[in-house]
């Protein structure tokens, strides 16, 4: 493969890497309305939000094998199909059990195109090179985080929340085309079987620093998506502010965690400890100064967003860290190293937001305490990692 076809298939992969994120979070700005129109409350909506997080971290499990012993293009194939039924089904769904149940599918079926993006991307590139490639997997993911919300609250506040699984739905359908025609499968298949399955688990699992690094990337990752569980009625429904306004915030924090992944780059040539060392201040600090805010004079939108604002940045520091540190010794098993490192980002992000459906709505100061606890634990597995 020639240059020119390798890049234009890395962002193609890139670009169906970032779905994953799009899936989870488009939504979230539509939450209060989904809320009013299926007549639901508060904690059960909000897991609409997170049976798609549930979904795709379990369903990261799977792929991870299915990528590796069946080849990529196939299970990414049937995942874009299965995603664009349940994107169709979820716009007219008539309770918030059925839709949560489609969201949970949602995110099943969007594991299997993004393990197999960047299953692929592993097969494209190797060495320093698949280094800076996994820095741009964590930038499409950003900008797939950054944007979602950002569209999907326009689009809920001129033609309502059912249009934004409708759009969606368009969205997956070009890409599933694009796949079709571009994608040619160079990857040699491994025969499935349940020796290769517990044979490759126990390797990757087994190894300590794996485990840790996982571990790591599990926290760093939960931070966003607990802000979009408990925010949307934080800001929308205490402070009454708009879907639009919210959208805006949610580009904000994206936009941090996009700056925090150049600032990566620009430095790459910066040694790991230094940059997680000044991150992690970084991060500390800003929740602190945003936790002694709010207990001194109540509940304040920039003394909520400005510090949370501060963390995103530096986890987008963080995190493609530790993600390269993790997959780098796998080069044999990229699909399923990748997936699991992925599945445990996502089971912990869904057991935080799960936490975090039940802070309350009209005060930060519990979700910055959370965020608090978070860091630290992150902190001091850095500082102890032996």
């Amino acid at each position: 493969m020639d240059g020119t076809s390798k890049r234009n298939l890395a962002v193609l992969m890139y670009v169906l890497v970032s779905l994953g994120g799009i899936v989870v979070d488009i939504i979230v700005p539509s939450l209060p309305s989904i809320q009013a129109a299926l007549a639901s409350n508060e904690a059960l909506t909000q897991w609409a939000f997170s049976a798609a997080i549930l979904g795709f971290g379990v369903g990261q499990i799977i792929a991870g094998f299915v990528v590796d012993a069946f080849g990529r293009k196939m299970p990414m194939l049937i995942g874009c199909i299965v995603l664009i039924l349940a994107l169709f089904i979820s716009a007219i769904a008539p309770s918030i059990d059925t839709l949560i149940g489609l969201r949970l599918l949602q995110g099943l079926a969007v594991s299997f195109i993004a393990v197999g993006g960047r299953a692929a991307i592993k097969d494209l590139f190797d060495g320093e090179e698949y280094l800076r490639a996994v820095n741009w997997i964590t930038i499409s993911f950003a900008l797939g985080l950054t944007l979602s919300p950002f569209i999907g609250g326009y689009i809920d506040a001129h033609f309502g929340w059912n249009m934004v699984f409708y759009a969606l739905m368009v969205w997956v359908a070009m890409g599933t085309g694009l796949l079709l025609f571009m994608f040619t499968d160079t990857h040699r298949r491994t025969r499935f079987s349940a020796h290769f399955v517990t044979r490759s688990f126990s390797e990757i699992v087994g190894n300590a620093t794996f485990r840790r690094v996982a571990l790591i990337c599990g926290i760093l990752y939960s931070i966003l998506p607990a802000f979009n569980t408990v925010a949307p009625f934080l800001i929308q429904t205490t402070l009454g502010h708009t879907p639009i306004f919210y959208g805006h915030v949610a580009l904000l924090l994206g936009a941090s965690w996009l700056v925090g992944n150049i600032a990566n780059r620009f430095f790459f040539k910066v040694p790991a400890e230094k940059k997680i060392r000044l991150s992690m201040l970084l991060s500390l600090i800003s929740v602190a100064c945003g936790l002694f805010y709010q207990t001194l004079f109540g509940l304040n939108l920039l003394a909520l967003v400005i510090p949370v604002a501060l963390v995103v940045m530096a986890l987008g520091v963080l995190f493609p860290l530790c993600l390269g540190q993790a997959l780098a010794p796998f080069t044999h098993l990229a699909g399923i190293a990748n997936a699991l490192v992925f599945s445990a980002c996502w089971l912990c992000t869904a057991l935080v937001s799960f936490l975090a459906s039940g802070l309350s709505s009209i005060s930060a100061i519990p979700l910055l305490l959370m965020y608090a606890i978070l860091l630290s634990a992150v902190a001091l597995i850095f500082k102890f990692k032996r």
